[in-house]
């Protein structure tokens, strides 16, 4: 899982740096987060058009009963005895995981091994501070709604202009040679696509269509031999946990609607001699919706180096990372979706590597119930153990906790608003205290608070607080190139910002002693 992403800022270039772009940058996204917003609602609708023309030509092999509790039942009820989603008690794969995990220094320890939780990622040797613990491609990924015409779907890159697929209408690439390189993926999923131009269905039920046809292509084929293939293959996949019938049931009842739209336009495009030719049938709808559970648990989000999502991808290596609130590691994501992850502190032989999959500046009961919600689990770390004791100082310190997250949240917002009015004393005021609050609130060593850092030193250099920004831009630094690497054109960013606030303000200290 992968956690919320969290309000910032444009990262610009020292020299090409300004709060005006940053104000017009941040009144884009909001137009394009309510663009997003409108584009949800009416693919709602259009997913209710499709599922009722699907059950009308009684294309399904099974229509999901209206009501969502029946269908949660018929999900945990019926076995699953066969073809996609099938889940052997051998499936698990244990001694590939760990023939794949050897070469990066990790393990798969079995559940409650470490933490109590469930099996998860653990070191064999030592880390440093910074140091990759892996990296990774995903076995299947996509683009998010809002960026589908700006980002080229193979490189995730911007800029330029984009070639579009001209069968789907939906697809863009920066290059001919990246169309060629992403058409064995797409290939399956452009005719889907091909069969709901010009809507376009949101970025799960595209996952999915990309994970069917992975699992179509797979059938019959010997696992691959190399141990990283094997990591992204449909094997690895399917040793995943899905847990459906631990779901809801109006989730799983969202699940059976998406589940019965792909699976009728599955039956259409075979009709239609697209890439699904071939296929005399879609997989049965409860083992299709046993796939969208298991990406709603095992998925990331895929996101730029300020936190703001822009995709979605499986990753099963790096899915076997567990939860824990103050984490260990911390994801990074590259050219074409590639995860890195590093370890945020030295860690020693033997420790768990754990990222944050909720935000971790909320109280403790706001993140147990959005793990529990979302991933179907209750977290019992240090953190939230101590925070939730059943004693009359710890209910104390969860009240103030909740204060200050609804504090930040207030002054990150102010903080926009003012950026937004040219406002900059106004604004550094509330960098300033979010700056404060989220170090009160997060892990040292959460992306989150290396972002806000570096905006309330940027905001310090513009108003000629020096002193208050080398450190604000200092603190930052560390926390992001342990995050990213220092190669990192952010972190890069971020350090000549550093450097030229440090010798403006040794210029100012020498100029004061002369």
């Amino acid at each position: 899982g992968a956690a919320p992403a969290h309000v910032a800022s444009r990262v610009e270039a020292m020299s090409e740096f300004t709060f005006e772009r940053l104000a017009v940058a941040e009144r884009t996204m909001r137009a394009d987060e309510q663009r997003e917003a409108a584009r949800a609602a009416a693919e709602e609708a259009w997913v209710d058009e499709r599922v009722a023309e699907g059950e009308s030509r009684r294309v399904l092999e099974v229509t999901p009963p209206g009501d969502a509790a029946h269908w949660a039942e018929l999900v945990a009820s019926r076995p699953v005895d066969g073809g996609v989603g099938e889940r052997k008690p051998d499936s698990t794969g244990t001694a590939r995981w760990h023939e794949a995990l050897a070469p990066w220094g990790l393990t798969l320890a079995a559940a409650g091994a470490v933490g109590g939780g469930g099996r998860g990622l653990v070191t064999t040797r030592s880390f440093k501070r910074g140091e990759v613990l892996m990296r990774v491609t995903p076995a299947v990924a996509v683009v998010s709604g809002r960026h589908l015409s700006s980002r080229c779907h193979h490189s995730h890159a911007t800029g330029g202009r984009l070639l579009v697929c001209s069968r789907c209408g939906c697809a863009r690439y920066c290059s001919a040679d990246h169309q060629r390189a992403a058409w064995a993926g797409h290939r399956d999923e452009c005719a889907l696509l091909a069969q709901t131009r010009p809507r376009v269905p949101g970025q799960t039920v595209r996952l999915l269509a990309r994970l069917l046809a992975l699992l179509r292509r797979s059938a019959g084929a010997p696992p691959p031999e190399d141990a990283g293939e094997w990591a992204r293959s449909a094997a690895a996949i399917l040793s995943l946990s899905h847990q459906l019938g631990g779901q809801p049931a109006e989730r799983c009842a969202e699940f059976g609607e998406q589940a019965g739209m792909v699976c009728s336009l599955i039956q259409e495009a075979a009709r239609s001699g697209g890439g699904w030719a071939g296929s005399s049938s879609c997989p049965p709808q409860e083992q299709v919706a046993s796939l969208l559970s298991l990406l709603s648990l095992n998925a990331h989000a895929i996101c730029d180096a300020e936190l703001q999502e822009i995709g979605i991808g499986l990753y099963p290596l790096a899915a076997l990372a567990n939860h824990d609130c103050d984490p260990t590691a911390a994801q990074s994501f590259g050219a074409a979706g590639k995860l890195t992850l590093r370890a945020l502190r030295p860690l020693a032989a033997g420790e768990a590597v754990t990222i944050g999959y909720v935000d971790l500046a909320a109280a403790a009961s706001e993140r147990r119930q959005a793990l529990r919600s979302s991933y179907l689990f209750t977290c019992e770390c240090r953190a939230c153990e101590e925070a939730l004791a059943p004693t009359p100082a710890a209910r104390k310190r969860e009240a103030a906790r909740c204060e200050a997250a609804a504090s930040l949240r207030e002054e990150q917002r102010a903080e926009l608003a003012a950026i937004d009015a040219a406002d900059w004393e106004a604004a550094l005021r509330r960098s300033t205290r979010a700056a404060e609050i989220a170090a009160s609130l997060l892990p040292p060593g959460a992306p989150a608070l290396g972002l806000q850092l570096l905006r309330a030193g940027k905001l310090h250099a513009h108003c000629g607080s020096l002193r208050e920004s080398v450190g604000d831009l200092r603190r930052a630094t560390e926390v992001l190139q342990a995050v990213h690497g220092e190669a990192a054109p952010l972190v890069r960013d971020a350090a000549e910002m550093l450097r030229g606030a440090q010798l403006e303000l040794a210029y100012g200290d020498n100029s004061a002693a002369s």
